[in-house]
């Protein structure tokens, strides 16, 4: 296993919710591939396309993607929310930019975007595609003097995997080995997948010191996120109200980890580092340990070490339940992750840590993602909430046994039946699109 390159693909900077993300970032390809641009291609060769010159935006999303553009504030807009507006966006922005595509969008932009979608350019449409849990498909034509020219993109899997670009007809990008079945794992996921909690462990001992250093840089973008929101409401103001109540260990540590949900899904202009494909999980992942380290008086080592254990543990079971799923990834994925991070920062090792996993399946296994929002802070609030009491209670020597519902006998085990139980929740996630399709109706 290359454990740098591990942790690169576990940990990324993202500039706004993911989703939309990569909504824009699809399209911004789709947009430069009709000048004949594909990733490690030549430089961009489309600056400034005219709103005039844009025929059409035609959006292909599945339902997973649907829901987590629904109700989400976007960076450097002013206010702007949606999936028709991330799509707009997308005309104007740098594709090599990946998570980080909003960076540089202006008012100017954003009004552009908005007479896009007024002119009904812009068409969004939710599609099936069984084979993954993230799909995106964006079609682009630009008319120029020469006529309309298409170019379409396709993002699978993962929110920065191109894995088929084309101008017109031809493929200028297509990604090795693309079929439309489930992802196979990378080599380095692979070996992941074979471990457990002791093997995790392990690695976690002996971090190289390029993964040192990001673990160092994503505790520092997260603190700030955190900080922001701590500063003032924003949001829903979930981490700034419980804050200023000036609570016990665990409401401190919630209201951190929430104050940088409520930042970031306030559409306010902070980079986060998220963990397997989610701001709000690289949040979570990172700053309950990053605080409670710092209240215990812990060494800077240890705090690397427990927040390195929380992103590993939160990759791990993301390669069994997906990268988006119909639980919620922030307390099945993270929050586990977290309260694993928690448990070793306390002195836990193998036995505390699988106790840990198994308290948090038996507490939060029931609460659904419906879409990514503000609201997104409340469910932050909990489940870090929810990951100090299950490494304080592991520590304690509390168990729950294998008759507890979907809790297994080991942490792994009952990490598979959350995977298994994701999985089967298709028609949780119908309804979810129903209500929301009902809200926009209405």
């Amino acid at each position: 296993m290359n454990m740098e390159r591990l942790f690169h693909n576990i940990l990324k900077p993202t500039l706004g919710c993911t989703e939309p993300v990569a909504i824009a970032l699809a399209v911004s390809a789709a947009g430069q591939a009709t000048a004949g641009w594909y990733p490690d291609g030549e430089p961009l060769p489309l600056v400034g396309i005219p709103v005039s010159a844009v025929e059409s935006v035609t959006l292909r999303v599945n339902k997973n993607v649907f829901k987590n553009c629904f109700s989400i504030y976007i960076p450097n807009t002013q206010g702007h929310k949606g999936i028709q507006m991330a799509a707009a966006l997308g005309i104007f922005c740098d594709p090599r930019r990946q998570l980080e595509v909003f960076s540089d969008i202006t008012p100017e932009h954003t009004r552009q975007a908005q007479a896009l979608i007024q002119s009904g350019v812009v068409r969004v449409e939710v599609v099936s595609a069984p084979y993954t849990d993230l799909f995106i498909e964006a079609d682009v034509v630009i008319v120029s003097d020469a006529g309309p020219v298409r170019g379409s993109c396709r993002i699978q899997d993962q929110h920065t995997k191109f894995s088929l670009i084309r101008r017109n007809e031809q493929e200028l990008f297509r990604l090795e080995g693309l079929s439309e079945s489930p992802e196979e794992p990378d080599d380095d996921q692979k070996e992941l997948m074979k471990m457990d909690i002791a093997d995790l462990l392990t690695l976690v001992s002996h971090l190289p010191a390029p993964v040192h250093d990001l673990i160092h840089k994503t505790i520092d973008m997260n603190r700030k996120a955190s900080d922001v929101g701590l500063l003032e409401p924003m949001g829903l103001g979930t981490g700034y109200y419980e804050s200023v109540e000036k609570g016990d260990l665990i409401t401190y540590l919630a209201s951190v980890a929430a104050a940088g949900s409520d930042a970031r899904m306030s559409g306010y202009t902070v980079e986060v580092m998220s963990s397997a494909g989610s701001g709000n999980q690289g949040i979570i992942a990172t700053m309950p340990i990053v605080a409670y380290a710092e209240r215990a008086g812990l060494d800077e080592d240890t705090m690397i070490r427990a927040v390195a254990l929380s992103h590993l543990v939160t990759m791990y079971i993301t390669l069994y339940v997906g990268y988006l799923s119909a639980l919620c990834g922030v307390a099945i994925k993270a929050g586990i992750g977290a309260a694993c991070g928690v448990a070793y920062a306390m002195g836990g090792r193998g036995e505390e840590i699988g106790r840990a996993v198994k308290i948090m399946a038996a507490t939060l296994s029931g609460m659904v993602c419906d879409g990514a929002k503000p609201g997104c802070a409340l469910k932050v609030g909990s489940s870090a909430d929810m990951a100090v009491r299950a490494a304080s209670l592991a520590i304690k020597k509390m168990e729950v046994s294998d008759d507890n519902g979907i809790v297994a006998k080991t942490a792994e085990e009952t990490i598979r039946n959350l995977a298994e139980l994701s999985h089967s929740m298709d028609v949780v996630d119908q309804k979810i699109i129903q209500i929301m399709n009902e809200k926009i109706r209405r």
